[in-house]
């Protein structure tokens, strides 16, 4: 009867160990994804970037969905001034965008983007 207790409680110990790094595991793969890609209205080009999402979430959702009041926090508009980049980037990339360190205080916020990361090459 002890020895099936102790067996029991190894395999459950196991099966939680084994479940928080799958947990673990599967939250580190949010980042920064390009949702959306567009030239504003004084043709500059812009990147939609949705921050901490996953990379199922930025191939799935919509940029509407993001757009929503609950979710518009999460959006940031990067003005992009190297046009053969901005051409390059893919939606649902991974990316990090660094900034002059200044934000428009907009909804979504924009940034003027001094570099961008790019985790998908």
């Amino acid at each position: 009867m002890m020895r099936k207790w102790i067996v029991s409680a190894t395999v459950l110990s196991l099966l939680a160990v084994i479940l928080a790094i799958f947990l673990l595991s599967s939250k580190g793969s949010n980042g920064d994804y390009i949702i959306g890609k567009e030239i504003n209205s004084n043709q500059t080009p812009v990147i939609i970037v949705a921050r901490d999402i996953s990379r199922k979430e930025a191939e799935s959702l919509s940029l509407d969905y993001f757009m929503k009041e609950s979710n518009r926090d999460r959006v940031m508009y990067y003005h992009v001034k190297d046009t053969a980049l901005y051409h390059d980037l893919t939606m649902g990339e991974r990316v990090t965008v660094k900034t002059a360190g200044y934000v428009m205080m907009s909804s979504p916020m924009q940034a003027v983007a001094t570099e961008i990361i790019r985790h998908d090459q």
